[in-house]
C-alpha cells in the first residue's frame, strides 16, 4: 500500500515516497522502504505504461521488440530501480522527459546488444529518423496528457462524491467532455442553463487545481505548470465549452 505520511508539507507525493524509502534504507527498515518503492512502481506504471507503448509504436524501437515487451523490460531493468527516480530528482527535469529519454536509451541498448551478438554492421541497424522521433514524441505526449487528465478527473470525482455533488460532475462531463449543449442537459438535471454553467465552472476550476497537483508530481513548477496545463487541455479541447451558449 502507498505510504501516506509525508516527511514535509512542501514535498510532492513522489518526493515524499523517495524520502521515505531512503529513510527506510538508512534505518534498516526493509518494510518501510519496500512499501514506498512499491507505491512508486505502481505510480510510474499507471501514469506511463500507455505513453511509453505509444512512444515505442511510433519509433524505430518497434523493430526491436513488441511494445509491451520493451516497456515491461524498461520498468523491470531501469525505471523500477531505486537509482532511476533518485537520478531524476537530482536532474530537475520533468518526469515525462526523463521517462521518454529512459525508454529511448533502453531500446538503443538492446539494439547495441543485438548488434554485438549477431555481429551486424553498425550501418545495418535502423536508426530513428526525424519523422520517427516527432511521431513517437507526439504519441507519447498525447497518451501522457490523457493519463494526467484521467488522474485529475478521478481526484475531482472523488471530492465531489464525498460532497454529494455528482450532478455537478455529470453536467461538466456532458458539457465539456461530451460537447453537449446546456439545452439538452437542462431537462435531465432539472436546472437552468445558468445553473448548469455554474456547475461546469465549479468543476472546471477544481479540475484545473487537480491537474496542477498532478503536474507538480511531474517535477514542474511555476510557469511550466501553466504551460503543461494548457497542453493537457488543448489536447482534448477542455476549456472551450465552459460558458453558457459557448
Amino acid at each position: 500500500m502507498p505510504v501516506d505520511h509525508f516527511p514535509s508539507t512542501h514535498a510532492t507525493w513522489i518526493d515524499a515516497q523517495l524520502t521515505i524509502a531512503e529513510r527506510g534504507r538508512t534505518a534498516g527498515d526493509a518494510a518501510l522502504e519496500s512499501n514506498a518503492r512499491e507505491a512508486l512502481r505502481r505510480h510510474l506504471m499507471d501514469r506511463y505504461h500507455d505513453a511509453l507503448r505509444a512512444y515505442v509504436r511510433g519509433s524505430s524501437l518497434r523493430r526491436v521488440r513488441e511494445p509491451d515487451e520493451l516497456v515491461g523490460g524498461f520498468f523491470a531493468e531501469r525505471a523500477c530501480r531505486p537509482a532511476f527516480l533518485e537520478s531524476w530528482r537530482a536532474s530537475g527535469l520533468p518526469l515525462r522527459r526523463w521517462m521518454m529519454t529512459g525508454i529511448n536509451l533502453h531500446g538503443k541498448s538492446l539494439i547495441r546488444e543485438e548488434t554485438r551478438s549477431r555481429e551486424v554492421p553498425v550501418g545495418a541497424v535502423p536508426e530513428d529518423s526525424l519523422l520517427d522521433h516527432q511521431t513517437a514524441e507526439r504519441a507519447f505526449e498525447r497518451a501522457w496528457a490523457l493519463s494526467v487528465l484521467n488522474a485529475a478527473l478521478a481526484q475531482v470525482h472523488g471530492e465531489l462524491a464525498a460532497q454529494d455533488r455528482l450532478d455537478d460532475y455529470a453536467i461538466f462531463r456532458r458539457r465539456v467532455i461530451g460537447g453537449e449543449s446546456y439545452e439538452t442537459i437542462m431537462p435531465d438535471v432539472g436546472r437552468t442553463a445558468q445553473q448548469c454553467a455554474n456547475a461546469t465552472r465549479l468543476v472546471t476550476e477544481r479540475l484545473r487545481d487537480a491537474v496542477r497537483s498532478v503536474l507538480r508530481d511531474e517535477g514542474l513548477a511555476g510557469a511550466d505548470i501553466e504551460t503543461a496545463l494548457g497542453e493537457v487541455y488543448d489536447a482534448f479541447g477542455i476549456g472551450k465549452r465552459t460558458e453558457p451558449g459557448a
